[in-house]
């Protein structure tokens, strides 16, 4: 298990660059692992903002479920490769080891068993608030199906704590207005933000905008 532990101990000491790993310190740190024949990818890391956990890191550590199935019981297409027990008891020392506010597992284990876990290191001030803000938007562009929402792209640039909005008006009824933008995001607070909204016309009178939001100083 000592490349197990080294692995977790990295974890908790630098989260922020467990991406920027080579594959083959991966296959070094995870080897119990992939000596089983079980590959895996690392989530970026991501800022929680709301409920219990909220000012901490969550990470998934995603384990592709390539083992054999078959029929057994009466049942088709259950687990049968004995080496998935071998895995479930790293996936046991792997939960023991991780230093770390809360370690869950999904539920659906069909293509992927994914492994969240979250910092104990809290996120404080303008990393915090810009993810907050980002987070916030989210909700409502998925939870919205209009065309205006449809069309609209977001990007978090965490260096620079911005976030950028390209709202596309290829289709009229994606025309970029004030009206559909206030009516989005109704509720969310942007007094701590600059808002810099260009907004262009094309010929036939469709507008997009491109609007950058960064931190009052």
């Amino acid at each position: 298990m000592k490349h197990l532990t080294k692995f977790i101990n990295y974890l908790n000491e630098s989260v922020e660059n467990i991406v920027d790993l080579s594959k083959e310190d991966l296959d070094d740190l995870l080897l119990p692992i992939t000596d089983l024949g079980i590959s895996y990818t690392f989530s970026e890391s991501r800022v929680i903002t709301s409920g219990e956990f909220s000012g901490y890191k969550s990470m998934n550590i995603n384990f592709r479920n390539s083992f054999q199935l078959g029929e057994a019981g009466g049942y088709t297409e259950q687990i049968i490769d004995t080496k998935f027990w071998e895995f479930l008891e790293e996936l046991i020392s792997l939960k023991n080891r991780l230093e770390s506010t809360r370690v869950s597992i999904n539920t659906n284990w069909r293509h992927n068993i994914v492994v969240t876990f979250i910092q104990k290191t809290r996120v404080e001030g303008d990393i915090f608030l810009i993810q907050q803000l980002y987070n916030e938007m989210n909700k409502r562009t998925n939870a919205s199906k209009s065309d205006f929402s449809n069309g609209m792209t977001k990007k978090l640039d965490k260096d620079n704590l911005t976030i950028t909005v390209n709202c596309s008006g290829s289709l009229d009824s994606a025309s970029y207005t004030d009206r559909k933008w206030n009516g989005l995001f109704r509720g969310i607070d942007f007094s701590k933000f600059n808002v810099e909204k260009e907004v262009t016309e094309d010929r036939w009178g469709t507008k997009s905008a491109a609007v950058t939001i960064t931190i009052k100083k």
